[in-house]
């Protein structure tokens, strides 16, 4: 089974809901799909781990994992401010690890720099993307 990161905007609930419906659709094609946002509540995992730094860590090496593990990258944007700062890091990550990158960015609403345009595959549309991915052995 192919293995994605899946690297998204995810600090309020419209992101995540747009980011659930990305999410599912790849797993529906029987894709393992690691989202950072299924980490759980931040207040509960403060309180479980014992405060923010400890927290902040924990999900930093969480994620830099799945990144290692992972065949490659979905990027996911849809709304008017951009990306996130922890999304470009992760398509950077990935891509510097030579895994390919695959920018979501629906109806092309959101234009970029030199560096996550060129530096990833850049589709209009989820069906496109999910199509894409069918079709090319990225592994």
């Amino acid at each position: 089974m192919r293995t994605i990161y899946f690297a998204a905007p995810l600090h309020d609930d419209e992101d995540q809901r747009r980011n659930e419906i990305v999410i599912a659709s790849l797993r529906a094609q029987g894709y393992e799909v690691y989202a950072p946002q299924e980490h759980g509540k931040w207040e509960d995992l403060v309180s479980k781990l014992g405060g923010k730094d400890v927290t902040r860590r924990y999900l930093f090496n969480m994620d830099l994992h799945a990144m290692q593990r992972a065949d490659c990258c979905v990027a996911y944007v849809d709304r008017e401010k951009g990306p996130s700062e922890g999304m470009l890091w992760e398509m950077g990550y990935m891509s510097g690890c030579n895994k390919p990158v695959f920018l979501l960015n629906p109806d092309f609403k959101h234009g970029y720099n030199l560096m996550p345009e060129f530096g990833s595959m850049v589709f209009g549309s989820k069906d496109d993307l999910i199509q894409h991915l069918a079709e090319e052995d990225f592994v």
